[in-house]
């Protein structure tokens, strides 16, 4: 929740008058994610690593529809597919 209060702070010294936001002095830190590139998919039936309650982002487009496991994208950060009328990146 430290990022609420931060963005919340900024929130705040943007909205007062005559305040200028000063730039950070540390490097900003890497995080540890390997995004998912090009992805491999199987039928739902097959999806046997999933149960009923795990959650999964849905993307549907031009009659193509894949499922991108939450809890692999929390770990990953992000995954770049591609779909019928282009790339796409899909983030949790």
């Amino acid at each position: 929740m430290r990022w609420v209060r931060n963005l919340t702070m900024l929130a705040i010294a943007l909205a007062a008058p005559g305040c200028i936001l000063a730039q950070q002095q540390s490097k900003p830190q890497m995080l540890p994610y390997t995004t998912i590139d090009h992805p491999q998919f199987v039928p739902a039936s097959q999806a046997s690593f999933l149960s009923g309650t795990d959650l999964v982002i849905g993307v549907s487009s031009h009659g193509v529809t894949k499922a991108y496991p939450a809890a692999d994208l929390a770990q990953h950060g992000c995954a770049q597919d591609q779909m019928p009328d282009g790339p796409i990146a899909i983030t949790w």
